[in-house]
């Protein structure tokens, strides 16, 4: 099987990791991708977060360990190939940084930390593709081990996306401590979950959604539980409720004689339960089916929609040019050319230099979106807005990396040094700067020939004498922006026009 018909999503959620590899084939109403292998690992990350949030050694090396696993099946795969999503466990975690190092290099791929809409929105993706599009609108919920995303959404189209940071895992921790469970227990921790959802529930229900579907590892066990040892056809509020009852009655689910609930399931069955409740009371459910698809799916259709050339990323930048009324043209003049400034001086990989070159287009494609809060102070407006807003398809590190370049873009360097943690992300800084002087007369009048030469000491822009005499303010700009390089004293630039 050639390597190049293969994909592979990783998902690292916040009570099992898991790992399916999709071969991509055409059919005549498009490519489909067709599972070909899977690995799951129960590692309870969520379990391991303690005060303060930090995750203790024994999850971190429960994780590392699953990863190193995966990693080895995936040791063929080019990274341009393969998509890891870490989700709210390490969203939350406060010491997640560091121990993203020690997961990336057991994976031997980059990991994603995706924000809980951009998690609804792949868990939606993966749904769709598994459900037939017949064009009643859905609501899905996916309870997962440290969130619950909601979504409403017509055939492959999300209208409504939503999470809320609380899932199995943390709610069988905080209301059901070594598994014990009792009426008080239950009831509060149905109506925190309740909490949560109820600021959804008038919007979505408003929705007019027809049909619900449940995702993932609870939702499959409880419609499992549902069928095998209660007898009902679908998940059912009636099913629900004698679950329930046969949890209280139990007192513990290992205590629970019930078929279809498998050993690792049980310790998470009480917070699971009571988020689906508290799900159906909220939204009205009376029934619910269940859908094999969800974020690894949709995690390799969207992998597979960038390979083919449809990217979200593209789409979402492109949504946000026109919200904001951004200057496309301009945006793209100077997008070309600190892309190429940067590509033509990184050192690293293809795939490395590739990625980075992207970010680097897209901060200048949005570069004056902190225009549409105020003139003074726009690149702080626009850094805020670029890391704390929804971007479908963009991981919250490459929501970072596109704040940081859009703050750098003008002004002092100082404030960068917290920031850039290399001479690489120097370098794309100064790409964009240059980019952005260079283009500062919005005219498309670009010098003859430019070079930048980058060494470990700095950098040299190099351009022809004449058309910098001939262009007194772009002159002056590039000496001016000299200075700030060699007060920042990061990365000094020298401007040399010959």
């Amino acid at each position: 099987m050639p390597s190049s018909s293969l994909l592979a999503a990783v998902d690292l959620g916040s009570n099992s990791f898991r790992l399916v590899v999709g071969r991509i084939e055409s059919t005549p109403v498009g490519d489909q991708i067709r599972p070909v292998d899977q690995l799951k690992e129960t590692v309870r990350l969520a379990a391991g977060l303690g005060a303060g949030n930090t995750l203790s050694a024994a999850a971190q090396d429960r994780a590392v360990d699953a990863l190193r696993r995966f990693g080895e099946r995936l040791r063929t795969f080019p990274p341009e190939r393969v998509r890891a999503v870490a989700t709210n466990t390490f969203r939350v975690a406060t010491d997640a940084r560091a121990f993203l190092e020690r997961a990336q290099q057991a994976l031997g791929f980059e990991i994603e930390v995706i924000a809980g809409r951009e998690e609804a929105r792949l868990i939606y993706l993966g749904a769709a593709h598994a459900l037939p599009a017949d064009g009643r609108r859905r609501l899905v919920v996916d309870i997962g081990g440290g969130s619950t995303e909601c979504i409403v959404g017509t055939d492959y189209a999300a209208e409504e996306l939503e999470s809320v940071p609380l899932g199995c895992v943390g709610l069988s921790q905080r209301f059901f401590p070594g598994g014990s469970v009792d009426r008080a227990s239950f009831d509060a921790a149905r109506w925190a979950c309740r909490d949560l959802i109820a600021p959804l529930a008038e919007r979505y229900r408003a929705a007019g959604w027809q049909r619900a579907i449940g995702t993932s590892g609870t939702a499959k066990a409880l419609w499992q539980i549902a069928q095998t040892d209660l007898g009902e056809q679908r998940l059912t509020r009636d099913a629900l409720g004698l679950l329930e009852s046969l949890l209280l009655k139990a007192g513990h689910p290992d205590r629970m004689r019930l078929t279809a609930l498998k050993p690792d399931r049980r310790p998470v069955l009480p917070g699971g339960l009571a988020m689906m409740s508290a799900a159906f009371e909220e939204f009205g459910i009376e029934a619910m089916d269940y859908c094999d698809g969800a974020l690894r799916e949709g995690v390799l259709y969207d992998l597979l929609g960038r390979s083919m050339g449809t990217d979200m990323r593209e789409v979402t930048v492109a949504q946000m040019i026109r919200r904001h009324g951004l200057d496309e043209r301009h945006g793209l003049a100077v997008a070309e050319l600190a892309t190429l400034l940067y590509r033509e001086s990184a050192r690293g990989t293809g795939d490395e230099i590739g990625r980075a070159g992207r970010l680097v287009g897209w901060a200048a494609q949005l570069r004056e979106i902190g225009l549409s809060i105020a003139h003074v102070d726009f690149h702080k407006h626009g850094a805020y807005i670029l890391e704390h807003c929804d971007m479908p398809g963009f991981s919250e590190d490459e929501q970072r990396r596109l704040a940081t370049l859009v703050l750098g873009q003008t002004g002092g360097l100082t404030k960068m040094r917290s920031r850039l943690e290399n001479a690489d992300e120097w370098l794309r800084v100064l790409s964009l700067r240059l980019a952005v002087v260079l283009h500062r007369r919005r005219d498309g009048a670009l010098p003859p020939s430019i070079r930048l030469r980058v060494k470990n000491a700095g950098a040299r822009l190099e351009l022809p004498a004449d058309w910098a005499r001939a262009h007194p303010l772009t002159d002056q700009l590039l000496r001016q922006e000299s200075v700030e390089w060699a007060k920042a004293g990061a990365w000094p630039l020298v401007y040399q026009p010959t």
